[in-house]
């Protein structure tokens, strides 16, 4: 399996692969995660939950991007021994892997996940249109391409060309309750609480949430913002100084708990009043975040974005929101607060793991069979 960023990096991109595999492993599965050594003090060699974990120096970072040139020689071994590559994109260090593969009759699973829009930069289109040629050549070297939603599919940039050989195969949400852990700042706080899961990055659209929230506050004066997520996020350091301002302004108000354990993401998801996706292009495709709060009976506003949309639309847990519109997400938001809805206990039967498992293991098994 192939992917940029493994644990203990957090993303929807990484949980997606570390939980499959970690639940492949549970089943007797034998699995090698080849990544990025995106942090010098990782280990180039471990095992993870029984996951054998190879992490390859990067020779330059460009963004939340890495060059790796020897993650050629890392795959080597590993593919030769394995009966499917699985391919986490976006990732431009897939393509030399997948040429490998190829090279030995390996079959390859590609999950298209979402579409790269850097921020803006000098050279950052040229970048975005070299990641997209790179995409372009991995999924035509695909035997097999997965998206969370085909919906996603048919919309994206990249995967809009492939859709019709497009599987939707959604991703494994569950949290662990085991050793619950509250988080005290939010306990303390007032009701209602607006929830936000997500690191801090230009595309998360964090800037119009915020500038929401005076208009939230003339129906609840009392609301409070609640931030769960990496602050100091890789390549995000101009957009942090962006909202900095507005952090300070309303520093009453809006609550930054930074990355909280894991323990502590059900307490979350289950005490705020109203999870909130604002993304505002197609780097986000999905929003596993969403399922996660609603499992935990928490309804979402979420932006209209493909593949973000299914969530909500699948269950009728919450409403959409115009994207990059803050007047219309507060409206979004209050129609939410003012509903107070039950939601039927079967509205996610969809997402369960167990289906979800299984779907994946149907996937490689009719391509074993084909191939």
């Amino acid at each position: 399996m192939l992917t940029t960023y493994y644990h203990p990096h957090i993303s929807g991109l990484t949980l997606y692969f570390q939980r499959l595999a970690e639940e492949y492993v549970k089943l007797g599965h034998d699995v090698t995660i080849l990544c990025a050594q995106h942090d010098k003090s990782l280990k180039s060699t471990e095992v993870i939950m029984g996951v054998k974990v190879i992490r390859t120096p990067y020779l330059v970072k460009i963004n939340k991007g890495m060059v790796l040139p020897k993650i050629i020689f890392d795959a080597w071994k590993p593919l030769r021994k394995a009966d499917v590559l699985h391919n986490n994109l976006p990732s431009i260090e897939a393509l030399p892997v997948v040429i490998l593969a190829k090279l030995l009759r390996v079959p390859v699973v590609t999950t298209y996940v979402c579409d790269i829009t850097l921020p803006r930069f000098f050279g950052s289109k040229l970048i975005d249109k070299i990641i997209d040629i790179n995409h372009h050549l991995v999924l035509k070297l695909s035997d097999t391409i997965a998206s969370f939603t085909i919906d996603f599919a048919k919309h994206s940039r990249v995967l809009k060309n492939y859709y019709k050989r497009t599987l939707e195969v959604l991703p494994i949400v569950e949290l662990d309750k085991k050793n619950i852990l509250k988080i005290d700042e939010l306990e303390k706080s007032p009701h209602p609480r607006i929830g936000m899961a997500t690191r801090i990055a230009a595309d998360k659209g964090i800037d119009y949430m915020i500038n929401a929230l005076p208009n939230i506050w003339k129906k609840f004066p009392t609301a409070q913002l609640f931030l769960v997520g990496t602050i100091n996020a890789v390549g995000e350091e101009r957009y942090l100084e962006k909202l900095q301002p507005l952090f300070d302004k309303y520093k009453d108000k809006i609550h930054l708990l930074g990355q909280v354990s894991p323990d502590s993401m059900p307490y979350y998801f289950k005490n705020i009043d109203v999870l909130v996706v604002a993304s505002t292009n197609s780097t986000e495709a999905f929003g596993m975040v969403q399922v996660e709060a609603m499992l935990e009976g928490t309804p979402v506003v979420a932006t209209d974005l493909p593949g973000v949309r299914v969530p909500i639309h699948t269950t009728g847990m919450g409403e959409i929101a115009k994207i990059a519109d803050s007047e219309d997400l507060a409206n979004r938001i209050i129609n939410v607060l003012n509903k107070k809805k039950v939601y039927p206990k079967d509205a996610l039967a969809k997402f369960k793991k167990q289906n979800v498992i299984k779907t994946n293991l149907k996937m490689y098994n009719d391509l074993l069979e084909n191939h």
